[in-house]
């Protein structure tokens, strides 16, 4: 069994990792949480501010209809005139227009007029409602109504425009409370978020040792289940490891994928597991087989297809268990695929896996010198091997060879634990 000091290395959840992880997800979170809330608050604070101002306004405006004399829209100009000059200085309007019932106009008076203010009425309301707008220019805030005035019989006597200015000191106090109703949800919004970061850690560094306890079992029991079949087949489990670690290594030199690499990884492990299911006398036979030993031999393929078939984390290792049998000419089995037919895993891995096997003593051969094993895999480039792969594994085959044809079963361990901790220590896909 692999050391469970190895295991841990990379089983165990890194603090740092996991508080970053979260921190990524949590941060923009909150921050769309705060836009979304505080643009909400702020509209509503907003409503709510506008609808006060709307409410001064038309309280000044009642005053006025209620103190004007009924025929005052019948006064002359300038006696109209002056009562309008009279309400602009005693309250904040700054421009006021009447009209007749008829909508037309009457008067229009200023006390100070603004560049880009000016009294157009959009539609005339009718009695009951009004027509209000609000408008900032710099510091300072507008509100312009246009109010129906109807009589005690509720007749319609004319209308009312008017463009109120806010008082300074009202304007910074509506200013100040949405500003202040904004920090206090942001705040708020903050500090319920560091409440929870805790139990959010907490909930995930649980479901992450979970996470990471499984996939510890899922990667004993794909060593488990190749280790037992490598060591009926050659009384060690070194051939597995050789594999692997070999597999990992071209791999690495031809820069393929995370995820293409752990599949090999795991096709590497199980590629002969279906051979648990073949029979001693024709697995351990000390000679050549005959025709329906060799049929029977095989039949390890589908086995092993059904067994991985049956966890579907170990599915992953389907390709190098189904081809590594396959040759590049389509003389292989089961399938007869050819060339690129073949998947690229189990073409790299049949390369792997023949030159281990020349390498390696069985119950029917010796082991085969490094130099005799590379000729006559090389006497089958383009036949049995893909060309380019194998030519790139010749290459760095003397080194591989010296580095773990003889080590012994603790140091392939050792090495086996790290590749692992490279490629299995967290979730791929991203």
């Amino acid at each position: 069994m692999i050391s469970s000091r190895y295991l841990d290395t990379f089983l165990n959840p890194a603090r740092p990792s996991l508080h970053r992880a979260l921190l990524k997800r949590i941060v923009p979170l909150w921050l769309l949480l705060s836009a979304i809330v505080g643009l909400s608050a702020y509209l509503v604070e907003s409503s709510r501010m506008e609808h006060y101002l709307f409410s001064l306004s038309i309280d000044v405006i009642d005053r006025f209809a209620q103190t004007a004399p009924p025929g005052v829209w019948n006064e002359p100009k300038p006696e109209l005139e002056a009562r309008l000059q009279n309400l602009l200085a005693q309250t904040p309007f700054i421009g006021v227009r009447l009209y007749g019932a008829d909508r037309t106009s009457r008067i229009e008076s200023w006390r100070n007029r603004e560049p880009g203010l000016a009294l157009e009425p959009r539609q005339f309301p009718t009695p009951g409602s009004y027509q209000q707008s609000t408008r900032r220019i710099g510091d300072r805030i507008y509100v312009q109504t246009l109010l129906p005035l109807v009589d005690g019989r509720n007749v319609l006597r004319g209308y009312f425009q008017g463009i109120y200015l806010v008082p300074q000191p009202t304007a910074l106090a509506i200013r100040d409370r949405i500003r202040g109703a904004l920090i206090e949800v942001l705040l708020s919004i903050g500090l319920c978020t560091l409440a929870i970061y805790p139990v959010i850690v907490s909930l995930n560094r649980d479901t992450v040792r979970l996470s990471h306890n499984l996939l510890a079992s899922n990667v004993e029991l794909m060593r488990v289940l190749g280790s037992a079949i490598a060591k009926r087949d050659s009384d060690t489990d070194s051939h597995n490891y050789r594999v692997t670690l070999y597999a990992v290594e071209q791999a690495e030199s031809l820069a393929l994928p995370k995820q293409q690499i752990i599949a090999l990884m795991a096709g590497a492990f199980l590629h002969d597991v279906g051979k648990i299911g073949i029979p001693d006398h024709i697995l351990l036979k000390p000679a050549a087989l005959t025709d329906e030993e060799f049929s029977q031999m095989r039949e390890h393929v589908p086995i092993g297809l059904q067994i991985i078939g049956e966890v579907k984390w170990l599915e992953l290792a389907e390709e190098v268990v189904a081809c590594h049998h396959e040759r590049y000419d389509g003389s292989g089995y089961p399938r007869g695929l050819a060339g690129e037919a073949i998947p690229y895993n189990a073409r790299l891995f049949a390369i792997i896996d023949v030159f281990d096997a020349l390498t390696s003593a069985r119950p029917y051969k010796e082991a085969y010198p490094l130099e005799r094993a590379l000729d006559m895999m090389q006497a089958e480039r383009g036949s049995h091997f893909d060309p380019l792969l194998l030519d790139h594994f010749i290459e760095r085959a003397p080194g591989l060879y010296a580095r773990y044809h003889k080590a012994d079963t603790a140091h392939l361990k050792h090495h086996l634990a790290m590749s692992l901790a490279k490629y299995f220590h967290q979730p791929t896909g991203g």
